[in-house]
């Protein structure tokens, strides 16, 4: 009788703690939302046990019912026949998230409001560490503002690498969140840099041959593409309102800027394939330029087409832009991800470009670059 009364204690104390996830799960909700009522129920630190507590009665529903179909009942004989119904009972009603969300719902954050915070930290554009070789150096950098004599005398293999982050900054925006179609609605801030370094060229003490500082903000907003149950690829799944600063950091005469504000726009083409179309308008500047002439070369906007297997274990994305006028200056990049060593987050990354603005230094330059590393992410 002793160890019975012991087991029924311990049934009930495990059952109180997890009645309040009960409670919380008799309507349908989605995990992450449940995860958040935990959050709510047991703010304290000092109820971390029922916190994480609530967190497994979440994972393991089944489990609920059996250690609440226990605290219900007087007797172990009672208790016995509850458990074997409970068994046998369907899991409390917790709607299950889509087993696979595609490359914009997951880049995006597409698919519901989530619980952030403005410490946490994600992929933006490609990490990665590179050894490319380009076919033309550019060893006297010219610009209409500026004359430049200095032969740099440049190595043509380059390691480049590249950092880039972003961190949710707002969500469920009021009024953008009451437009029609709007799923989503965020502000997110972006840094990205990329790093030009000279590490093969010893002779001259392995220079950085340039930097690149992008800092960025984003209204992204997630778009219904669900007519009647049926996804209609046509209509875009996502846009973006962007503000984007460039430069390199150098004074006269290499130094590079432009700010632009941009539209972009992202459809699912299919659960594999997505594609984004970004027009953007260039901030005028002072007469003090230092690059009047760059939407000659980069143009007024660009495009990328991604792909991606259904294991996400191999992945192709091409860059693509042009100056649309008759002179014909465009750019196009192709980048290839392969998941290596089983680790999702670690890439074997291939790289080739051909075109003008390989880097801001380079906007009026044209060569082509071949480039083989790793990545991280996305």
């Amino acid at each position: 009788m002793r160890l019975t009364a012991i087991k029924l204690t311990h049934s009930l104390m495990m059952g109180a703690l997890c009645w309040p996830a009960l409670l919380l799960a008799q309507t349908p909700i989605t995990i992450e939302q449940a995860l958040i009522n935990c959050k709510k129920l047991y703010p304290s630190d000092f109820e971390s046990k029922k916190r994480l507590a609530c967190f497994d009665s979440i994972s393991t529903p089944v489990e609920i019912a059996k250690e609440t179909s226990i605290i219900q009942n007087a007797t172990e004989e009672e208790a016995k026949d509850n458990l074997a119904k409970a068994k046998a009972a369907p899991s409390i009603a917790i709607e299950n998230p889509k087993p696979k969300l595609t490359y914009l719902e997951r880049k995006w954050r597409l698919t519901s409001q989530g619980d952030w915070s403005i410490s946490d930290f994600e992929t933006y554009k490609s990490n990665y560490l590179l050894v490319t070789n380009t076919s033309n150096t550019n060893d006297i950098p010219q610009t209409p503002s500026f004359v430049n004599t200095e032969n740099r005398n440049l190595d043509n293999q380059d390691l480049r690498f590249q950092i880039s982050f972003k961190t949710e900054m707002m969500n469920n925006i009021p009024i953008v969140r009451d437009l029609p179609y709007v799923t989503s609605s965020r502000i997110w801030a972006a840094y990205t840099q990329q790093s030009n370094w000279q590490v093969f060229d010893a002779e001259a003490s392995r220079p950085l041959r340039e930097n690149v500082y992008e800092p960025e903000i984003v209204l992204s907003l997630g778009i219904d593409n669900e007519v009647e149950g049926e996804k209609l690829r046509y209509i875009p799944r996502m846009l973006n309102v962007g503000l984007v600063h460039q430069s390199n950091g150098r004074s006269t005469p290499t130094s590079r800027s432009w700010n632009r504000l941009y539209l972009e726009s992202g459809w699912e083409l299919s659960d594999t394939l997505s594609l984004m179309v970004r027009p953007w308008w260039r901030i005028p500047e002072s007469t003090d330029d230092d690059n009047p002439d760059i939407d000659k070369f980069l143009g007024y906007g660009d495009m990328s087409i991604r792909w991606e297997d259904r294991k996400r274990k191999n992945a192709a994305t091409l860059l693509l832009r042009n100056n649309l006028r008759s002179d014909n200056k465009g750019f196009a990049q192709l980048d290839l991800q392969r998941q290596v060593l089983n680790n999702p987050y670690l890439k074997l990354h291939l790289m080739a470009s051909t075109g003008y603005g390989a880097t801001l230094l380079d906007y009026n330059h044209r060569q082509t670059i071949f480039g083989m590393g790793i990545s991280l992410g996305e």
